[in-house]
């Protein structure tokens, strides 16, 4: 790779996989479209997609796949500290082949095990250590994500979390700074790790998600009223609760239609969504589109009337960097979504705060904005778009992080 003399600085960011575009894989895309423009940057992974290998080329920034086994796996999990020490030595040995001579790069990582290996690649090029932290380990420190699991997958995870949180809250304590996404989110990282973490707000491309009048989605759901919920089938998305909303949602406004878009592929997952769906008599009225093309988003959004998250779990980033909150707020669309303290939805102005377990008070809420009249109804999603434009910019999150480069 050639030296841009603007790039004085040489980042290794280190993060488990990027298999599954979803909303930390977004994440870490965005912020360094941006920071490669005025950094060397090389990310190391344990394995990776063909597509995110090609949209980092576009980029001309390094990807590294140690093209390994990730936690996706269990084998992984089962000979964690093998996988560790292998990752150690090899993650030093591709960054080493990458550094000038003398040259001291920002390690950057995101979660367990990466915070381990960032403090040993950190260790031996004599380097600072910043950990984005989406969330705390979920495995190891959200009951209520654990507690979705059958009993053996809970007995399991509750193992290996007796095992290795210990390390976990170890590595992140031996970083040099940290940062979160929320004030919600660095509650509990104080609590858990006893540190204290700089926020940045995960952003959203306001040019590309904003307000897109579809005539041939217009005509495809003519008549219908669109409910927008997004999933990655993992119980903490709530999606089988979505459902059994929805169908109290439908009695009272019939013309109500429930579009499920996912961020990966699940067959065995979707197939249990439809039939509860079919069992609920909505197999004409919930709509499972799969995977949406990033350039179709904007277009679906805008044809919604409202979006709706059912994560539940505040310690969990899925819950609070909700990512296609932020782009359907930014499409003009209204929200409603757990009550975290991220300030996306202006409760009672751009959609609600509720709890999805309180099943009355979520089918009341999205009654209610689909009740909405006309005009009401867009005033509020100018203010919706608004409020995203001025807070919730990428720039602004990877100039977060970029401060954390200078400040010791």
């Amino acid at each position: 790779m050639k030296k841009n003399k603007k790039k004085q600085l040489h980042i290794f960011w280190l993060h488990t996989h990027f298999l599954y575009w979803m909303g930390g894989t977004k994440f870490i895309y965005e912020v360094i479209k941006i920071l490669s423009k005025k950094f060397r940057i090389t990310i190391i992974v344990e394995n990776t997609s063909i597509e995110a290998m090609d949209n980092y080329s576009k980029l001309d920034v390094q990807l590294l796949s140690l093209n390994k086994l990730t936690s996706t796996s269990l084998i992984y999990w089962l000979t964690l500290p093998i996988q560790i020490v292998w990752e150690n030595i090899a993650i030093l040995r591709l960054a080493n082949s990458s550094l000038e001579l003398g040259e001291k790069p920002i390690i950057v990582s995101n979660m367990f095990p990466m915070n381990v290996v960032g403090n040993y690649l950190a260790a031996k090029t004599q380097s600072r250590h910043i950990q984005y932290i989406f969330e705390p380990f979920a495995f190891f420190h959200d009951q209520d994500f654990i507690s979705n699991f059958p009993i053996f997958k809970r007995f399991l995870i509750r193992s290996l979390s007796l095992t290795y949180k210990k390390m976990d809250i170890k590595a992140t304590k031996k970083t040099t700074s940290t940062i979160t996404l929320n004030q919600t989110t660095a509650k509990y990282i104080r609590e858990i790790f006893g540190v204290n973490p700089a926020i940045s707000y995960a952003g959203i491309n306001t040019d590309h998600f904003k307000p897109f009048a579809s005539s041939a989605l217009k005509k495809k759901y003519k008549g219908k009223q669109v409910v927008v919920h997004s999933t990655d089938y993992s119980p903490v998305k709530g999606t089988d609760k979505m459902i059994k909303i929805f169908a109290l949602v439908k009695k009272k406004v019939p013309s109500a239609h429930l579009i499920i878009t996912s961020t990966i592929k699940n067959p065995k997952a979707e197939q249990k969504l439809r039939n509860l769906a079919s069992e609920l008599k909505l197999e004409s009225s919930v709509e499972f589109l799969g995977f949406v093309d990033y350039h179709i988003l904007p277009q679906l959004y805008s044809l919604a009337k409202v979006l709706v998250q059912c994560s539940y779990s505040e310690r969990s980033g899925t819950t609070s960097m909700a990512l296609p909150v932020k782009e359907a707020l930014s499409c003009g669309t209204l929200a409603v979504r757990y009550p975290v303290k991220n300030e996306d939805v202006v409760d009672g102005v751009t959609g609600h705060l509720v709890d999805p377990r309180d099943t009355g008070k979520m089918v009341k809420a999205i009654v209610k904005v689909m009740k909405m009249d006309t005009n009401k109804y867009q005033q509020a999603s100018r203010k919706a778009r608004k409020s995203i434009v001025n807070k919730f910019s990428w720039k602004n999150t990877a100039e977060s992080i970029q401060d954390l480069f200078y400040n010791k």
